[in-house]
């Protein structure tokens, strides 16, 4: 019975989907589902212009020199394939997109992912009511436009942007966006006023942000934020403490915490560790060379499972009350020679403290 079922979810897919090149004569009317090959591509294939039922266009090996054919193609798509759901872009030689992409009432995916002449997104962009995923890392847009807040259904998110400040998120935007990403945002000094609106986010990415310095305390509004990733932030200080009575009882939910390549990091941050104490199952360190000690709350997360320590080389200790971290099973230390001296199983001073950990990776 699997092996029928899986000849038959073969059988539609080869109907359902095509890859199409300038050797394509035919294409069956069944096909929902296109992959153009843009580098053999010196015209638009006729076969396409008779087709109205296509859901998914990818455009791939997009050149420079097939810039004419490249805006044909996405001419073509957005006239005929009025019930587009998912548009590949990615590394387009574009500099803009038409204003007609705006008739796509059904697209729900959009990617425009690396590419870097991409320079402003047009003014019919807040008519893709239906878009849940777009991505916009690696292009070369100098501001996120006032439209891409208008998109409501949005969950989804990879951001790019050639500015010092990001325009403030209001209330009522946004606000079903699980996944938002900013990358590669070089000029970027803070995040955007409004972070607290984000009230679905559940997974924060911040990645080679080199010019920022700090997170807003509004994160501590981010109620079903389960993970938090910063990557390559080079001046980011991280350092975000308890000021307020009520900041004592914060019930957040991280779940997930990585810091990697973060050259300033000198300070956790304890608002929002503290406030996910019984729910942060896993946090990991590596690459933090000011790193220099952990803070003696970090016992205090009770329901950490695994801790991973990486080339944090001035770091020399674990906290006091390691032990009470019942919950962790796994410790990982490594590119760490003065923390692997003290805790290696044999002859480290304070192995005794890690004892009762069930995995233990110790390497130099």
């Amino acid at each position: 019975m699997h092996d029928l079922v899986h000849d038959l979810a073969l059988d539609v897919s080869q109907k359902e989907c095509k890859t199409v090149n300038s050797e394509t004569e035919t294409v069956d009317e069944n096909v929902r589902h296109l992959l153009l090959c843009d580098g053999k591509l010196v015209g638009v294939p006729r076969v396409l212009e008779k087709m109205k039922n296509v859901r998914t266009v990818i455009i791939q090996d997009a050149s420079k020199e097939s810039k004419t054919t490249h805006e044909s193609l996405i001419n073509l798509c957005l006239s005929n394939f009025k019930y587009l759901r998912a548009l590949v872009l990615r590394k387009s030689p574009l500099t803009a997109l038409p204003n007609s992409i705006g008739t796509l009432k059904h697209l729900r995916d959009l990617d425009l992912g690396v590419c870097m002449s991409l320079r402003e997104l047009p003014r019919s962009f807040d008519k893709l009511r239906s878009l849940q995923s777009l991505n916009l890392g690696d292009t070369g847009l100098k501001q996120l436009p006032d439209s891409v807040q208008r998109l409501i259904e949005l969950r989804h998110l990879v951001i790019t942007i050639q500015a010092t400040h990001l325009k403030e998120i209001r209330a009522g935007c946004w606000t079903s966006l699980q996944y938002l990403e900013l990358r590669y945002c070089m000029e970027l000094e803070c995040l955007p006023e409004g972070m607290q609106y984000l009230k679905s986010l559940r997974t924060l990415i911040l990645s080679y942000c080199l010019s920022l310095v700090s997170l807003p305390r509004s994160l501590k509004l981010l109620t079903k934020l389960e993970h938090l990733e910063i990557v390559g932030c080079f001046q980011i200080n991280l350092k975000i403490e308890l000021e307020e009575e009520e900041d004592k009882d914060l019930q957040l939910s991280l779940k997930t915490l990585s810091l990697l390549g973060l050259h300033a990091l000198r300070d956790l941050p304890r608002l929002l560790l503290q406030g996910s104490s019984s729910t942060l199952q896993q946090l990991r360190i590596a690459f933090c060379p000011d790193l220099s000690v952990l803070p003696a709350w970090l016992p205090n997360l009770t329901s950490l499972q695994k801790l991973e320590i990486e080339h944090c080389v001035n770091l020399w200790d674990l906290p006091e009350g390691i032990d009470r971290l019942t919950n962790l099973r796994e410790l990982r230390i490594y590119g760490c020679p003065e923390l692997s001296k003290r805790y290696r199983e044999n002859g480290g001073e304070d192995w005794h403290k890690i004892a009762h950990i069930q995995k233990v990776d110790i390497y130099e």
